[in-house]
């Protein structure tokens, strides 16, 4: 027994050694130290751009493990009149996530952390592949080209940005799938195959972007074993059929998909001239090119008019033919002896095909994110490169390689890892928050029509968080504001038919300028300043004006456009003109009959215009249509309260409190029963009045996302 503990000791103790000699686990060590040292400052990053649509603000996601069901049931995305995507597994990740740190404090941190740690699984799969396809060659191949492919610098919009925890998972899932496959072929076991299969699935259920891959497993195949031609066709018959199931099995509950490209998004959507769209491909091909060897600047969104569309006068063009079809002359030639150059090529041509927009037109016309495969490709290149130059035999994995020149090529490799970890950590903390970002870009994004009209929105979002606080800061904000206008003014001139940027230009000197001329108005008057308070009243008029100018220019474009009809409204409520309030509110009320919210502002403005008894009846019509409203209620306390009926106003703000009201109406009764002694109701509406300060802070975090102007 002692002798088999002691043989036992041994074996362990021979194991560990060789464990801890194995270059393999010292390469996979180095690679998750680089990964983490380069994103790592991810952690501190708030939600960001598009974050809505995986986050606790996705009502679905925000349930945790009860909203599963219905995230297998829906599209990805619902809003604006569109119904598109089925991506079910990144947001049950996310709602797995969510059941335990929604009402965490350090959420969206710990989403952060976990989008790390996906992408290292990604990076330690893609390395256990490749040492796999690459098993006569060096190590160090593998491994310098995982290296080099963390720390691209355009992988920082798929790591900093949670919604792009799609295009990790399809990473990870189609690197599982690819080992699978090569597996099937080296053992002919049917297993690995059905596995393969199902993690292709898995893949494409996270991003529909994973069909690429079905060109890529039987290049695979091709190249790095040694399955006949006839059996890796039969291959890629199998897995089309399984993507083409995968694809249109959703369709069988999910109906109405609509995904209506944009001219801002995409102005190739309006050129009906095939060859046109062409040329502009292989200019977009030969600007992925360069942003590959230059990935600076980056940017959160392109569309229209950063990346022009060109004819084929452009020399550009002819440039981008012209090196694409060497390398693929080059991949053609080396193709029948399965050279590694042949291999690089295609796969590189596969994974940037998908978004030349030679097929279909793709959101934003380019973007950083569909560089992630690619990138791959280029790595490997690089690599492939260095060792070429210094005449390292890395093909030959008996061979030692020369220690000089190995010293050489890491530290080339080194030179090119310092700029990019100076770019990359610096882009992480741009996209810290939303804000952040779009001021960030916005100074190389200024043709783009989508970039300045989200900059101009963000900025005003900012200037309304500070003017809710008690505090006035309106000077201090001004600049900001005019910011906003000269952004949505370059949208515009880019544009000019952009009604939402007519609409929110006019919100910002409505509700804001034309309103703090009015409270200046007011306070002026109140100290008998009359020259000042009939120059701030004119103000005001002037910025009305304008803003209804803006509303009115939006709706000629867009006669349906219900948001620029409530700002109309809401400007005359604004100026005291009840009657034109009531009238566009009412215009507004015809879109949709059930929005209480509007039908409440219409309430109000008829009790101000001396009509009591239709303010009565459209509060009625609030109860109706929303029993657990408490506009109604609310409406009618403030009404009795101002005819000086405290018994019918308490009335109503009790059953406001019943209902859940998030407004502070519990202090009223609170001051009330303390007058009377009621101590126990004190407490009572104290408690209540804490409930209201927590519901208004919870609809203030799930409203976050809607257009500001609503």
């Amino acid at each position: 027994m002692g002798k088999r503990g002691k043989n036992t000791d041994k074996y362990l103790l021979a194991n560990r050694k060789k464990f801890l000699l194995s270059s393999d686990n010292w390469f996979r060590a180095i690679i998750v130290a680089i990964a983490f040292l380069f994103y790592y400052n991810t952690i501190f990053n708030n939600f960001s751009l598009d974050d809505h649509y995986v986050n606790t603000y996705n009502q679905q996601i925000a349930k945790g493990i009860a909203g599963i069901p219905g995230i297998f049931t829906s599209f990805y995305a619902q809003e604006g009149g569109m119904a598109f995507g089925y991506r079910p597994l990144v947001r049950v990740s996310f709602a797995l996530e969510y059941q335990f740190t929604r009402n965490w404090e350090y959420n969206p941190y710990f989403s952060h952390l976990i989008n790390i740690l996906l992408y290292i699984t990604g990076l330690l799969l893609l390395y256990n592949l490749l040492r796999r396809l690459f098993r006569n060659y060096s190590p160090w191949f593998p491994f310098l080209t995982v290296i080099l492919f963390l720390a691209h610098p355009l992988h920082t919009e798929v790591v900093a940005s949670l919604k792009n925890r799609d295009i990790i998972l399809v990473f990870i899932f189609s690197t599982m799938a690819i080992r699978q496959f090569v597996r099937w072929a080296d053992y002919n076991k049917k297993r690995n195959l059905y596995l393969g299969l199902l993690y292709f699935v898995f893949a494409l259920l996270s991003k529909e972007t994973a069909i690429a891959q079905l060109a890529v497993f039987p290049l695979v195949l091709y190249f790095f074993t040694d399955m006949p031609l006839k059996k890796i066709g039969r291959f890629g018959v199998i897995s089309l059929v399984t993507a083409a199931v995968a694809g249109a099995g959703p369709f069988l509950f999910l109906h109405g998909f609509n995904r209506e490209m944009r001219f801002f998004e995409n102005p190739l959507v309006a050129e009906p001239n095939y060859f046109i769209h062409i040329s502009t491909a292989l200019y977009i091909v030969g600007w992925y090119l360069i942003l590959l060897l230059k990935p600076y600047p980056m940017s959160f969104y392109y569309g229209y008019n950063t990346i022009p569309v060109v004819n084929w006068a452009n020399p550009w063009v002819w440039l981008s033919l012209l090196f694409y079809l060497s390398i693929i002359y080059i991949a053609i030639v080396k193709l029948p002896k399965k050279h590694i150059i042949s291999f690089i090529i295609l796969y590189f041509i596969i994974t940037i095909s998908p978004f030349a927009n030679i097929v279909k037109p793709v959101p934003g016309i380019v973007a950083d994110r569909f560089m992630f495969f690619p990138s791959l490709a280029f790595s490997m290149a690089l690599v492939y490169l260095l060792f070429t130059v210094f005449k390292i035999d890395f093909k030959n994995l008996k061979s030692k390689l020369p220690l000089k020149k190995l010293i050489y090529t890491n530290a080339l490799i080194v030179l090119i890892l310092l700029p990019y970890f100076k770019i990359v950590h610096y882009r992480n903390r741009v996209w810290r928050t939303q804000y952040w970002l779009y001021r960030e870009d916005i100074n190389h994004l200024r043709n783009s029509v989508k970039a300045n009209e989200l900059f101009a929105n963000e900025c005003v979002k900012v200037v309304n968080r500070e003017l809710s606080k008690p505090v006035n800061p309106y000077k201090f904000v001004k600049n900001l504001l005019d910011t906003a206008v000269v952004h949505f003014q370059l949208a515009l001139k880019l544009d000019s038919t952009r009604y939402s940027s007519w609409s929110n230009m006019g919100a910002i000197y409505s509700k804001i300028h034309a309103n703090q001329a009015l409270l200046r108005y007011r306070s002026y008057s109140r100290r008998g300043k009359t020259e000042k308070a009939k120059k701030e009243i004119e103000n005001s008029k002037k910025y009305f004006d304008f803003a209804r100018k803006c509303f009115k220019k939006a709706i000629a474009i867009k006669p349906d456009y219900d948001h620029a009809y409530y700002n109309i409204a809401y400007s005359w409520d604004l100026q005291g003109v009840y009657d034109s309030a009531i009238k566009y509110y009412k215009i507004v009320l015809n879109f949709d009959t059930t929005n209480v919210q509007v039908r409440s502002r219409l309430a109000n403005s008829y009790f101000r215009n001396n009509q009591f008894d239709s303010a009565r009846y459209q509060n009625s019509l609030i109860r109706k249509i929303d029993p657990e409203s408490d506009f109604s209620y609310i409406n009618m306390g403030n009404y009795y309260l101002m005819f000086g009926d405290t018994l019918n106003a308490l009335k109503q703000y009790d059953m406001a409190i019943k209902v859940g009201t998030d407004k502070p109406v519990a202090k009223i009764f609170i001051d009330y029963y303390r007058k009377k002694g009621d101590e126990r109701l004190v407490k009572y509406y104290e408690k209540k009045l804490k409930e209201a300060h927590e519901r208004k802070k919870s609809n203030l975090k799930n409203n976050a996302k809607q257009d500001w102007f609503r």
